[in-house]
């Protein structure tokens, strides 16, 4: 893993924040990208100080980007690595847990946007990156509720719905006419920030750290992966 680039959306919290700080400890080198000026700040001071690695910070707000900021984020990466071994699309908004009839139309479209719209529109940018490199990666984050409609989930599940679509139409692509492999990955029950919106009631000491999830992504990127057939996969509780 030591030098390879790889592209975390959502990287300053969560299991993006976990995913950032193990993959520099091998020797990765981190794109962080989020929002939030502040935390990707401090995230990526501590990697600098910990690790001999070379993280870059793009501050983007996924629920308005278009083509030409997906073009930015592209040209930064080559600019200062040429090269992208993979990226995991990690960032997602929970929105509004509501019943279809009472779920608003703004709310509605910034979910699709941060979920599915900038996965596609940043995948569009960086395939030939992807392509070029020896084993370029592409990672979705699914949900449980991306294999059944569930009440009130609304926009997220709709959107991983997509996602998890989107991703199956991607590998079928590169499949046999590249070395990039597409997987989709439900992580679970796992402690963290929209984990705990979602379920306010549930003790989060009774879910597992993110970073119990790490050997599953560092997986991903493994020569034997390169084998696998399969591109849905959850963690196995």
């Amino acid at each position: 893993m030591k030098n390879k680039v790889i592209l975390i959306t959502g990287a300053n919290k969560g299991i993006g924040k976990t995913l950032s700080l193990e993959f520099s400890k091998m020797g990765v080198n981190i794109v962080l990208l989020g929002r939030n000026e502040e935390s990707l700040d401090s995230l990526y001071d501590e990697i600098i100080t910990t690790t001999s690695t070379k993280p870059l910070i793009i501050k983007c707000d996924l629920s308005d980007i278009d083509n030409k900021s997906a073009k930015q984020i592209n040209d930064e990466i080559m600019g200062v690595y040429g090269r992208l071994d993979g990226v995991i699309f990690n960032a997602a908004k929970l929105g509004k847990m509501s019943t279809i009839e009472d779920y608003e139309e703004d709310i509605w479209k910034e979910v699709f946007n941060i979920n599915l719209h900038s996965a596609f529109i940043i995948s569009k940018e960086i395939l030939p990156a992807l392509k070029a490199a020896p084993n370029g990666r592409i990672i979705f984050t699914s949900s449980g509720v991306a294999e059944v409609g569930k009440a009130f989930w609304g926009a997220y599940s709709a959107s991983k719905f997509a996602v998890k679509g989107l991703a199956e139409i991607l590998r079928d692509e590169l499949d046999t006419t590249s070395n990039v492999k597409v997987f989709n990955y439900d992580p679970g029950k796992t402690r963290t920030s929209m984990r705990a919106l979602a379920y306010p009631a549930e003790n989060p000491q009774d879910l597992k750290e993110p970073k119990v999830l790490f050997n599953d992504y560092l997986w991903f990127f493994s020569d034997e992966s390169q084998l696998s057939n399969q591109h849905y996969f959850k963690f196995d509780n």
